[in-house]
């Protein structure tokens, strides 16, 4: 797979050399160890090697070396503490380099590889010292290789990422699975009382327990009026009966993440006012995801996704005139303010062409094999104006992940319970 991947990126090239570095450590604090480390996930992409310190170099016009990758050595004394190396050994025997080297070699060995290229694939920014480094050398190599370009190698990631191949569906979908399992638990455990960071431990329990490292992003337990903050994620308030909690969570599966988003009862009953408000979200994402199929946009999708929540805020006095009037005027925006979908991947919101942030020149169509969010969600909070008290205070998002297919989508989150006779089941055999 990772090959494959290779040999497609390198066509893509037109010649040249990229280099890609991978995720450095971090301390958490103090002299105390380091976080977690988890693998930058081009790098990973690219390679499959998942430990730090190390270089990848492709290099697809050298007569002999495509794949070189430096590494950090074997070292028996480091390793008693931080764990087993690859080595430039194992780089090769186990991760299919061509060639490999102790990273300390690099800037002797990179020069070989520079010869006679003209673009040099590479995104800057990420670590200082290591665009110095680079600069540096090739500075003092200019005689050697004097590149007429350098280009981010973003630009092809992104096109390669956003069609996900068999292999990558099948790790999205085991994330998706394992994420919807922990909402069902979530929800048989749900009562007043509870604390919005134990809904968050019952969330990481059940991913671990089913061979998820990690969540697959900052988990959103947002109870009461948390629920009308996007990104929350405090997740300490104690939650009280008649409220609703928004969980915005999911697990991550070998680099894989899925991303789930559902709005629970607290005490299992809806009171009118949040029956009503649920309802128009769940409508706007049924109907958004019906359109699902090759040859429309995510604009498509978030077009009709608006039109469908402005219609029913007016219905229910929220928002009063014309609807087409009030979507050109994007009057829904204070209670619906962000874009309905996203790609999804190795990135919760993965690499992939937008044409809202300019970078497309049109919208693409989708295609069998992307992978992207549907996200309605309706957010009032305390005093807004005009509107009817008793919607105050409520936040409801509801996100499923929907696969393009041939005749249309899979939607890999579907045994997340979202519908009221779901929700009411789960509640009733508690």
């Amino acid at each position: 797979m990772f090959e494959a991947r290779r040999k497609a990126f390198m066509d893509r090239m037109g010649g040249g050399v990229a280099i890609l570095r991978s995720c450095p450590q971090f301390r958490r604090s103090g002299d105390s160890l380091e976080f977690t480390y988890r693998q930058d996930n081009n790098f990973y992409y690219l390679t499959g090697f998942e430990e730090p310190e190390a270089i990848c170099v492709l290099a697809p016009e050298h007569p002999e070396h495509h794949f070189i990758l430096f590494v950090a050595p074997r070292d028996p004394f480091a390793e008693s503490w931080t764990g087993r190396r690859a080595g430039p050994e194992g780089a090769m025997s186990r991760y299919g380099a061509d060639i490999a080297y102790p990273l300390e070699q690099f800037a002797e060995k990179l020069p070989e590889y520079l010869k006679g290229c003209q673009t040099l694939y590479y995104s800057s920014g990420k670590a200082q010292s290591f665009d110095d480094q680079l600069l540096e050398l090739l500075a003092r190599h200019r005689r050697v290789f004097i590149p007429r370009q350098i280009a981010d190698p973003l630009f092809i990631l992104s096109e390669m990422r956003v069609r996900k191949s068999p292999e990558e569906i099948e790790l999205i979908r085991e994330a998706s699975r394992i994420s919807a399992k922990a909402y069902s638990e979530v929800l048989k455990a749900l009562k007043p009382g509870m604390y919005e960071y134990e809904v968050q431990a019952i969330l990481s329990y059940v991913y671990q327990q089913h061979g998820s490292p990690r969540h697959g992003y900052a988990p959103i337990v947002g109870s009461g009026a948390n629920a009308t903050i996007m990104h929350y994620d405090k997740n300490n308030r104690q939650m009280q009966g008649g409220e609703l909690v928004l969980i915005d969570s999911a697990c991550e599966y070998q680099y894989y993440s899925s991303d789930i988003t559902r709005t629970f009862p607290i005490n299992g009953r809806f009171t009118p006012a949040q029956r009503t408000l649920y309802e128009l979200v769940l409508n706007a994402l049924e109907t958004a995801t019906a359109m699902v199929k090759p040859g429309i946009t995510l604009t498509d999708i978030h077009d009709q996704t608006v039109e469908v929540l402005t219609t029913g805020m007016v219905e229910h006095g929220i928002l009063k005139g014309d609807v087409k009037q009030l979507i050109a005027d994007k009057a829904y925006q204070p209670f619906y303010g962000y874009f309905t979908s996203h790609w999804m991947g190795l990135d919760v919101h993965d690499l992939g062409p937008y044409k809202r942030l300019g970078q497309w020149d049109e919208d693409p169509k989708l295609e069998p094999g992307m992978v992207f969010t549907i996200e309605p969600g309706i957010y009032i909070p305390e005093g807004a104006k005009d509107v009817n008290p008793e919607f105050w205070n409520i936040g409801i998002r509801i996100e499923d992940d929907i696969l393009v297919t041939e005749q249309g989508y899979e939607n890999l989150t579907s045994d997340a319970p979202k519908t009221f006779a779901e929700i009411e089941a789960i509640i009733a055999n508690k």
